[in-house]
């Protein structure tokens, strides 16, 4: 074995996590870019039709403005619902007992492989596996199996600058499409 970690996952780490995956990650980008469309199509649409219906009159033309100003706040204000949506999505999984994560977690990297020991289970998994992984702010590590799963390792679970650096120099000979964020 290389490397071994306890690792603690905070709901904040989790909150991070998530937050990270759907405004910055690959991933996530692709699905914002995706929602932006289909709402700007969706107001398009509703200001033809409002027009039309209207005659193109001066009242119809004006009538857009609220259309068009509650367009461009959806458009800016989005990552803030996005989080606040996903805070209380955590407040509700943490109240039903079935949180997204574990909180404690053993993450041993062996030449070959990782492993994550939880108390409910044991993943073994390959580095061919992995997609990629996302360096965030030298806090934290992502190690993104597919566009929806990831293992978190905080930056808390290392006990030096030294073991960092190495970890990161190990994990970088492991998978190709490494990102920093």
């Amino acid at each position: 074995m290389n490397y071994r970690f306890n690792v603690t996952i905070t709901d904040q780490d989790y909150l991070d996590y998530n937050t990270f995956w759907m405004l910055r990650s690959p991933y996530g980008k692709k699905q914002m870019k995706i929602f932006r469309i289909v709402i700007t199509v969706f107001w398009v649409i509703a200001s033809l039709v409002t027009l039309f219906m209207d005659g193109f009159s001066t009242v119809s033309v004006f009538g857009l403005i609220p259309l068009v100003i509650v367009f461009f706040l959806i458009q800016i204000l989005f990552p803030i619902f996005f989080s606040w949506a996903l805070k209380l999505q955590i407040k509700i999984l943490k109240k039903s007992g079935k949180m997204g994560y574990s909180p404690e977690s053993i993450m041993e990297f062996y030449e070959d492989r990782l492993v994550e020991t939880t108390s409910d289970n044991k993943t073994e998994l390959k580095y061919s596996a992995v997609e990629r992984i996302s360096i965030v702010d030298h806090k934290m590590i992502y190690i993104h199996v597919n566009n929806i799963m990831s293992y978190i390792l905080p930056i808390s679970c290392f006990e030096s600058v030294e073991q960092y650096d190495s970890f990161l120099e190990f994990i970088r000979t492991k998978c190709a499409n490494i990102d920093i964020y």
